[in-house]
């Protein structure tokens, strides 16, 4: 599967300075290739950063995602007021009308992905990264 092209379409990605591995429940992790892994004796599996999940319909980012890709970043890229924003890391959805996976982003700070179904943007943000 060519992860690019899902990027380039859903997201306007033209490049990425990594490679994507799929693992374990169809996440996607990021990794850069070692190529003195064996002479340092690095064991590979579960090398990378958390990437995103492939879903049927594109790959939902992760925050780590969305920084690593946050200056290629070109579509489906919505920068949010800062009600929004803490609204968004308490791990509430948005009434933003949009359709699709979109980027959230607050100033400098990118706050994840959703997925808006045309009234609102669901949120992904892990429990354990919400703010109270």
């Amino acid at each position: 599967m060519n992860y690019l092209e899902i990027l380039r379409e859903l997201y306007g990605v033209e490049k990425v300075n990594f490679e994507l591995k799929k693992m374990g429940k169809d996440r996607l992790y990021a990794f850069l290739k070692c190529d003195k892994k064996d002479e340092l004796g690095i064991k590979e599996y579960h090398q990378g950063v958390y990437f995103g999940k492939l879903e049927k319909d594109g790959i939902r980012l992760s925050i780590e995602g969305c920084y690593l890709l946050r200056d290629e970043i070109k579509k489906n890229l919505i920068e949010v007021s800062y009600e929004d924003a803490i609204k968004w890391l308490k791990g509430e959805d948005l009434d933003i009308p949009y359709k699709g996976y979109v980027v959230l982003k607050w100033r400098n700070y990118f706050l994840g992905c959703g997925k808006g179904d045309g009234k609102k943007i669901r949120n992904y943000v892990p429990k354990e990264r919400r703010i109270i």
